[in-house]
């Protein structure tokens, strides 16, 4: 029996799951101060405003902003998914907090390891020989699903690449005065 496709995006899920949890003291220790990223999520969703009133109100108390960025992706990791990427490692985001660039790498390496596995999978089931007309059925399908899931992934891929180049020399010009500024 092939695996399903419903398998595989539960695979990938739980990859980029697993990546974000191993991650999040990275991803906390990149934002290093509130705007825009508490407003981001809150536009986009992704926090309540309750969360977002929450989080405001221990910056204001002193609590070190690694902390609460840190609290909030343990709040997101309940609820994670793709757009929750997306939304992290936007222009703005990567433009706004450079050391998260290095994260961003980390995981369109997953993404294109994930995309690469999947097109080896999709080789080894072409060369297997289908002995019966529901195997070629259940092949077919299997292929065509594949194929649809690993362009969802290449465009993410894209859209995280796209980033890349800017953010880099971005960066670069900013160097030590975008650390000293955030002091």
């Amino acid at each position: 029996m092939f695996p399903t496709v419903q398998h595989k995006e539960t695979i990938s899920h739980e990859i980029l799951l697993t990546h974000f949890k191993k991650n999040k003291v990275e991803i906390a220790k990149a934002i290093t101060k509130p705007f825009p990223f508490f407003e981001s999520l809150r536009d986009h969703a992704l926090i309540t405003e309750e969360l977002y009133n929450d989080s405001q109100e221990a910056c204001k108390d002193l609590v070190p902003v690694g902390r609460v960025v840190y609290h909030i992706l343990c709040h997101l990791e309940k609820t994670f998914d793709q757009s929750l990427l997306q939304a992290l490692f936007s222009r703005v985001h990567l433009k706004e907090y450079p050391d998260l660039i290095q994260v961003h790498r980390s995981f369109k390496n997953v993404i294109e390891d994930k995309h690469f596995s999947w097109e080896c999978d999709r080789e080894e089931t072409h060369e297997m020989p289908s002995t019966q007309p529901s195997c070629e059925r259940e092949l077919s399908t299997h292929e065509n699903l594949v194929q649809s899931c690993a362009v969802g992934l290449m465009d993410m891929q894209k859209t995280i690449s796209s980033c890349s180049p800017r953010i880099n020399k971005e960066a670069s010009k900013q160097g030590q005065h975008v650390t000293k500024h955030l002091k």
